[in-house]
């Protein structure tokens, strides 16, 4: 009889030990699998997988994911830190029932020749409908968008001719060309200037300079140029 009751306490702790240590390591495997197929990379990836009870993850469902990364690439962006939450998450599926987060230290190596600079990416929403959120400094706005209509037009622009001011224009004076121009989010997403005598002009392009495509653009109190769209791959590779 001792025998048989040592055997069986014996079992429930392996059983305790598979769900309490061996899914968690599963489920975190999935994740870190999932993360790289979306486009992250980075030799410093965490992911932390939790569930109440434990045994949820039986179904390979758990309540709350976290990854973080550092000096990190995502589809293009370098990275200095990614840090996201993911709730009710779905492995097999790869999807989420919400995801909070942030990138920060992010690098864009070529937009208009020029890398651009970005203190943080914020996201938030679902797993299949990301919101990102960003602000380019009013310098480097002011450059990107000169550089661009100077593009289009053939005429020299220097940055210090732009001039950002809420909510969405920009004021260009030139001996050339002067104006008032209107930042807006065309229907393919991309970041658009359009001034009368020019036409619109493509300022961002998105997924090819950001994988974001934008819903929302503003200028905000500091002239910096606010971004907001939909994040245009999922995280978790589905």
């Amino acid at each position: 009889m001792r025998g048989c009751l040592f055997t069986l306490a014996l079992g429930f702790v392996v059983v305790a030990l598979v769900v309490v240590i061996g899914l968690p390591a599963l489920a975190g495997g999935l994740v870190t699998a999932g993360v790289k197929a979306a486009g992250l990379e980075s030799n410093d990836i965490t992911v932390n997988v939790t569930s109440d009870p434990p045994w949820d993850l039986v179904g390979l469902r758990a309540d709350r994911v976290r990854v973080r990364a550092t000096t990190a690439t995502f589809r293009g962006l370098q990275i200095g830190a990614l840090d996201v939450a993911l709730q009710d998450v779905a492995l097999l599926d790869r999807t989420a029932g919400a995801v909070t987060g942030q990138l920060t230290g992010v690098t864009v190596p070529d937009v208009g020749g020029s890398p651009l600079g970005l203190a943080a990416i914020a996201l938030s929403g679902s797993g299949s409908a990301v919101t990102a959120t960003t602000t380019v400094g009013g310098v480097d706005a002011a450059k990107l968008i000169a550089s661009e209509i100077s593009s289009a037009t053939g005429i020299t622009l220097p940055s210090t001719a732009v001039h950002l001011t809420a909510p969405n224009r920009v004021i260009v004076r030139t001996s050339s060309l002067t104006g008032t121009v209107t930042l807006s989010a065309d229907a393919a997403g991309n970041l658009v200037a359009s001034l009368p005598s020019v036409g619109a002009v493509t300022v961002l392009r998105s997924g090819q300079d950001l994988p974001i495509r934008l819903t929302s653009v503003k200028v905000n109190g500091s002239g910096g140029l606010v971004l907001a769209g939909t994040l245009t791959v999922g995280l978790l590779g589905g």
